[in-house]
C-alpha cells in the first residue's frame, strides 16, 4: 500500500513535470482576459496556467513530454495534456484553517473516480452542504467536487461552496483585477494587498531589523502596494518575466521606486564585492576581469530597474538561458551574503535578549540564576533558560512547567517543542527543541557546577568576562536541559564556530554581544571564560 505522503510526493513530481519539464511558448498573446469564474469576491490571490499550452510549446517539442504524460496517466489518472488550465485560488484564513482550491479544466469528459484508485483511498464519497464531494479522511480537510463533464474543483478549509457561486461578475479586488488582465503566456499571479496588508506588513516590520539597512524600506511594500501582478513565460529562447506593482497612489507608487531602486543599488555592490574578492594583484588579466565584474554589475542593475507609469511600478526581464544564467550567477552572492548577514543578526539579537534577561532577573534577585533550576536536595531539574522565561516576555510558558520535575518529565517534556524564538540560531541546523545559545560552565566562569554568581563576584568586570556563548551545533542540547557546555582547558574552542563563517558570537557580562573569531588564540579565549583571573584581556 503506497502511503499518503508518497502519493502526495508522485503528485507534486508530476504537476511539477507538467509546469518545469515544458515551460511556455512563444505563441501570439489573445485580447481573452483572465477568467473570474470560481474566484470568490474574498480571495487575496490567484494563479492561472494552462498545462496543454506548455507541453506543446513548439520551443519544447524536445523535452520528455511522453513521459510527463505516462507520469500523469499512471500515478494521478490524469493525461496532461487533456488540461487545458488550472486555476489556484487563496483566502483568507477561516474557522476551518486556510482557505484555497483549484479549477481544473479539461478538454475532454472526465469524472473523479477515474484518478488513480490510490488517491481515491485516501477520501469518501459523502454530501456536504448538499453538495456531492469526495472528502480526505485526515485533516487538512480537502473536498473534490465534479462541477462539469470536463471540470473538477479541490477546496480546502470550507472554500469550495464560495468558489461554486463565484461568477464572472465578481466585485471583490482579486476578480476585479482579473477581469481587467489580458491573458498571456506562461503562468500569472495576481495579488491583492487590502485584505492581508496589515499581516503582511507587521510580518515584514517584524523582520526589519534583521536587514542591512538599504533593503529596511522593503518592509513597507504593503504599505505602498495595492496589488501584485505576475507573469512568468520561460521559454528557453524568448523567457520573460513581469511584475507590476499598482501603487496605492502616484506618490505611493514614486516611494516603491526608489525602494526597488535601492535595493538594486545595493544587490550590486555586494555581488560585484564579493566577485572582486577573487580578483587579486596588479596582472593585466586580472584588472581586465575587473572592469568586467564591474560592467557586467551595472548592465545586470539596469536590466532590472523599474519602470513607472502613473500608479503603476513594472519590472521586466527577459533573454535566453545564457541571459538568466548570468544574471543568477551575479546576483547568487549577493543573496548569499545578505542572508548571512541577516542570520548573523538576528543570533546576536537574540543574545542581547537574553543578556538583558539576565540582567533583569540579577535586579530582582540581587543574583544571576543558578546554571539549573534544582530540587531540596541541590540536583539539577532544569535549565536557566527556563529560570529567564518570565524576562523574556514568556511568563505563561513558565507558568506551565513544572519545577519540581525533571526537564524530561511526562508532562515537561512536552514543552520542548514550545522553544522561544529566542533560543533560536538560524544558522545553526540542530533538531527541534534545541537551542545552541548556552553558558560555559566550570570552576572560575560565571556559571559554577553550582550555586549563584552576584555582579560583585565578577572582579575581572562584566565586559571582559563570557556570559554566554554561540556552541557549535553539535554541542547543541535541549534547551530546557541543564546542560550547557563543559570547557576543556586544553582545548577551550572545541565546541565553537561551525554555525557561520569566520567564527562565532559570545554573550558579554555587561550583555555587549561580540563576535569571536576562529582565529583567536586559545589562551586569550580561557581569560575570557574567567570571572576572576585578574589577566589583562587584549583582542
Amino acid at each position: 500500500m503506497i502511503s499518503r505522503k508518497t502519493l502526495c510526493s508522485i503528485t507534486a513530481t508530476w504537476l511539477c513535470g507538467v509546469v518545469l519539464l515544458a515551460p511556455q511558448s512563444t505563441r501570439a498573446q489573445t485580447a481573452e482576459k483572465l477568467s473570474t469564474k470560481y474566484v470568490p469576491d474574498d480571495a487575496v490571490a490567484a494563479a492561472y496556467l494552462s498545462p496543454r499550452q506548455i507541453l506543446t510549446s513548439p520551443e519544447w517539442e524536445l523535452a520528455p513530454i511522453e513521459v510527463a504524460q505516462a507520469a500523469g496517466l499512471q500515478y494521478v489518472g490524469v493525461d496532461p495534456l487533456n488540461i487545458d488550465d488550472i486555476k489556484v485560488v487563496v483566502g483568507m484564513p477561516g474557522p476551518m484553517g486556510p482557505q484555497a482550491g483549484a479549477a481544473i479544466e479539461l478538454n475532454t469528459d472526465f469524472t473523479i473516480d477515474q484518478l488513480n484508485p490510490m488517491i481515491l483511498n485516501e477520501f469518501d464519497a459523502k454530501e456536504v452542504d448538499g453538495l456531492e464531494v469526495y472528502e480526505s479522511r485526515r485533516p487538512p480537510i480537502v473536498r473534490l467536487h465534479q462541477a462539469g463533464p470536463r471540470t473538477i474543483l479541490v477546496g480546502s478549509g470550507g472554500y469550495l461552496t464560495k468558489m461554486l457561486a463565484a461568477g464572472e461578475d465578481g466585485t471583490g479586488q482579486v476578480p476585479s483585477l482579473a477581469s481587467r488582465i489580458t491573458r498571456r503566456d506562461g503562468v500569472t499571479l495576481l495579488a491583492g494587498m487590502q485584505q492581508i496588508r496589515p499581516l503582511v506588513t507587521g510580518l515584514l516590520r517584524q523582520n526589519a531589523g534583521q536587514l542591512p539597512p538599504p533593503l529596511r524600506d522593503l518592509t513597507e511594500f504593503a504599505e505602498y502596494a495595492d496589488a501584485l501582478y505576475i507573469n512568468i513565460d520561460y521559454a528557453p529562447m524568448s523567457g520573460s518575466l513581469m511584475i507590476s506593482a499598482v501603487g496605492r497612489d502616484e506618490d505611493s507608487a514614486a516611494k516603491l521606486e526608489n525602494v526597488l531602486n535601492q535595493a538594486i543599488d545595493f544587490g550590486r555592490m555586494m555581488a560585484t564585492s564579493e566577485m572582486m574578492k577573487n580578483i587579486q594583484g596588479q596582472d593585466p588579466v586580472n584588472q581586465a576581469m575587473a572592469k568586467y565584474i564591474e560592467r557586467l554589475g551595472t548592465q545586470v542593475a539596469a536590466m532590472v530597474r523599474p519602470e513607472r507609469s502613473g500608479k503603476i511600478v513594472t519590472v521586466r526581464l527577459s533573454g535566453n538561458v545564457g541571459t538568466t544564467g548570468v544574471l543568477v550567477g551575479l546576483l547568487l552572492p549577493a543573496v548569499q551574503a545578505s542572508r548571512e548577514a541577516a542570520r548573523r543578526m538576528q543570533a546576536s539579537n537574540e543574545l542581547k535578549q537574553i543578556g538583558l534577561a539576565m540582567h533583569n532577573y540579577h535586579a530582582t534577585y540581587n543574583t544571576f540564576p543558578d546554571r539549573a533550576i534544582r530540587d531540596d536536595n541541590g540536583n539539577p531539574l532544569l535549565s536557566w533558560r527556563v529560570a529567564i522565561l518570565p524576562y523574556i516576555e514568556q511568563q505563561q510558558l513558565y507558568e506551565q512547567f513544572h519545577l519540581d520535575e525533571p526537564w524530561d518529565s511526562p508532562h515537561n517534556r512536552q514543552l520542548i517543542e514550545q522553544m522561544p524564538r529566542t533560543y533560536g540560531d538560524p544558522s545553526a541546523i540542530v533538531p527541534p527543541g534545541h537551542t545552541v545559545f548556552q553558558v560555559p560552565q566550570g570552576e572560575g566562569m560565571m556559571f559554577e557546577d553550582s550555586g549563584q554568581i552576584r555582579m560583585r563576584d565578577i572582579t575581572d568586570g562584566t565586559s571582559n568576562t563570557i556570559m554566554a556563548i554561540e556552541s557549535s551545533a553539535q554541542a547543541a542540547v535541549p534547551w530546557t536541559k541543564p546542560a550547557d557546555l563543559q570547557i576543556d582547558p586544553s582545548d577551550p574552542l572545541a565546541k565553537m564556530g561551525d554555525n557561520r563563517p569566520g567564527g562565532f558570537h559570545v554573550l558579554m557580562g555587561d550583555g555587549a554581544v561580540r563576535f569571536i573569531a576562529n582565529s583567536i588564540d586559545p589562551e586569550v579565549f580561557k581569560k575570557l571564560l574567567t570571572r576572576a583571573g585578574s589577566e589583562p584581556v587584549n583582542f
